[in-house]
């Protein structure tokens, strides 16, 4: 008995091995994290190329399906997009660029209009203090950097140092590669699910979901700012160029951004007249409706399949980690780890029986 369990010690593994490669694996892991940690601007490219990648894949694969091959197929989405953001600076963000200046000057006019047009003489008062002026006027000109510094925010780490040109660049490049690799990838993503049901098929949904999402997002802030800036001109609306060019982007933030956006440009009505700040209000209380019951739920379909709580707690957890860039990719980012999570529940209760 004792000579057979002295033999089978010596044939097991060795425990001094096994500890050994229990530290490599853990000196391994930190070893990537530290490299990790100090590449994270380059990585903050890379999965923002790949997420572009899938929000244009819809517009690629559609392409493909009327007989497009997959590298004309990307050049024209590509170009498209090009010809897209060519338009928008020239008739859009060079207006609204130029307009931001004119707005810091005349906030001091423009909070003594809010003022004016609202009740009591003391609250009429107080908004006409220079002091106040000078104080709101700090804090736009704040705020400006900030949704600067938001729209560039996933290029931060290297925007610093390259310019946000550069990683601007890098981002559309790597866009493009992710795009032409597609196929190897939904390739690899089968082989890797290979002797596994339903792996494959769970990461293809969820690649699904972001690709879904960010399409379905482009197109209803497009269609926020178009709506918004029309209506601005229609109705006279101070700086609808800048306006319009806050509330697409304030409508990429879930929840919370439709609010931010009207509330603002309710504002800015509100210091030409308190009529012109009612109609504002009502109209984007008419469009929230109408995007929300018919544009919304047509663009998104089923993307993103999560219980309001769930949404919340993923937009606290994404502005928490990565700030304004985090909320904007809270949703699909989380809908698709949802269902990697549910997928590998099943995996692992078909283990265990």
């Amino acid at each position: 008995m004792s000579a057979n369990t002295s033999g089978e010690r010596r044939g097991g593994p060795d425990p001094l091995l096994r500890h050994a490669q229990i530290a490599c694996v853990y000196l391994a892991v930190g070893v990537l994290a530290v490299l990790a940690y100090a590449v994270r601007g380059m990585l903050v490219l890379v999965f923002l190329g790949f997420f572009l990648a899938l929000g244009v894949e819809p517009v690629v694969g559609w392409l493909q399906r009327h007989r497009w091959r997959r590298g004309p197929a990307v050049g024209a989405v590509v170009l498209g997009l090009l010809l897209l953001l060519g338009v928008a600076i020239l008739l859009v963000l060079v207006p609204a660029i130029s307009q931001v200046g004119h707005f810091v000057e005349r906030i001091p006019s423009l909070v003594s209009g809010v003022g004016a047009n609202l009740g009591s003489g003391e609250l009429r008062a107080h908004l006409r203090d220079p002091a106040l002026h000078e104080q709101v006027k700090a804090a736009a000109s704040s705020a400006a950097s900030v949704v600067l510094q938001a729209l560039t925010a996933g290029f931060t780490a290297l925007g610093v140092v390259f310019g946000g040109v550069f990683a601007a660049v890098t981002v559309g490049a790597l866009m493009v590669y992710f795009s032409l690799a597609m196929p190897r990838l939904h390739s690899a993503v089968a082989r890797s699910g290979e002797g596994h049901p339903g792996r494959a098929d769970a990461l293809h949904a969820a690649m699904g979901r972001v690709s879904g999402y960010v399409t379905g997002q482009v197109v209803v802030s497009l269609c926020a700012g178009a709506a918004s800036y029309v209506f601005f001109l229609v109705v006279g609306v101070p700086y609808p160029a800048l306006l319009a060019v806050v509330v697409a982007l304030l409508d990429t933030i879930p929840q919370l951004g439709a609010t931010l956006a009207s509330l603002a440009a309710t504002l800015v009505a509100l210091s030409q007249g308190l009529s012109l700040a009612v109609v504002t209000l009502l109209f984007f209380v008419v469009y929230q409706a109408v995007e929300n019951y018919l544009i919304a739920p047509r663009v998104f379909a089923r993307t993103v399949e999560l219980s309001p709580l769930e949404a919340f707690v993923a937009i606290l957890v994404g502005g928490a980690l990565a700030g304004v860039l985090g909320a904007m990719l809270a949703l699909p980012v989380a809908a698709a780890l949802k269902i990697l999570v549910r997928h590998a529940q099943v995996e692992i209760r078909g283990s265990a029986t």
